[in-house]
């Protein structure tokens, strides 16, 4: 059986997710969600140059989203280019300082990752647009 929190538990465990990535940022320095290709490094571990290449580096708003009924959904994300060429599959969340706050799975837009992007497939120089961003809160 899996734990069953308070509401005002799951708001305020999301709440110190939004800081953790909204910190020291504002408007014109904001946090950024990194995508890479290869194996998921363990938590917040080294991105293994070898292994993880970074596909695109999407700059967050400020601040980076909302929370409702026990979900922090991310605001509007501007699209950007790809950086290399690859297949995207997992997510990084850093803070303005470059910090590590999460590590989050992505998918295109029909699958069900946490972070969803037009396509896992990315080029170089070739628009990739952020679908949607969503961290749900345990028996939300």
């Amino acid at each position: 059986m899996t734990i069953g929190l308070d509401t005002t538990i799951r708001t305020g465990r999301l709440q110190t997710v939004l800081d953790a990535v909204d910190f020291e940022g504002d408007e014109y320095d904001s946090a950024h969600l990194l995508i890479y290709s290869g194996d998921r490094p363990v938590t917040g571990g080294a991105v293994d140059e070898y292994e993880n290449d970074l596909l695109v580096d999407f700059s967050l708003s400020f601040p980076c989203g909302t929370i409702i009924n026990n979900v922090l959904t991310f605001g509007v994300v501007a699209s950007v280019l790809g950086l290399l060429y690859g297949f995207a599959s997992w997510a990084r969340l850093i803070d303005s300082n470059g910090v590590f706050v999460a590590d989050l799975s992505v998918t295109d837009t029909n699958g069900v990752g946490d972070i969803k992007i037009s396509s896992l497939e990315i080029f170089v120089g070739i628009a990739v647009y952020f679908v949607s961003g969503a961290i749900t809160e345990g028996n939300a």
